[in-house]
């Protein structure tokens, strides 16, 4: 029998995004599937291992990069796939950030109530400031 682990229900959102591993280097992908508990970042090369800490940055509006506030995710990776990796967020940079995180996902749901009472029961991310 299949139980689901998950707490926040992913929304098909695909971003462009980066990568940074503990070491600096910078990878580029884009996101499969976002929760506020974490996402799936397509990536190629892998490096990165089930356990490694990671940054994520969410890239929003490439043409208007200097107005947009970064979503710079603290990240640990929870699984490694072949094409990408399934991380869990720790935290995120700013209250600013976080509340533009959070708009992003309602305005992509096709249930914005019940992703907010889904929030208001597990919280998912801790706001860094």
């Amino acid at each position: 029998m299949f139980v689901e682990k998950r707490k926040h229900a992913r929304l098909n959102i695909q971003l462009e995004a980066k990568i940074e591993d503990k070491n600096g280097n910078f990878y580029h992908g884009k996101t499969h599937n976002i929760s506020f508990g974490g996402l799936f970042i397509k990536v190629s090369p892998i490096t990165l291992e089930k356990g490694d800490d990671c940054n994520i940055t969410l890239l929003l509006n490439k043409e208007e990069a200097e107005n947009v506030i970064p979503l710079i995710f603290k990240c640990k990776i929870v699984h490694v796939r072949e094409k990408g990796y399934g991380v869990q967020y720790i935290c995120i940079e700013g209250l600013e950030a976080y509340d533009h995180f959070e708009k992003l996902m309602i305005l992509n749901s096709e249930e914005p109530d019940r992703l907010m009472a889904e929030l208001d029961k597990h919280p998912g991310l801790i706001v860094k400031n």
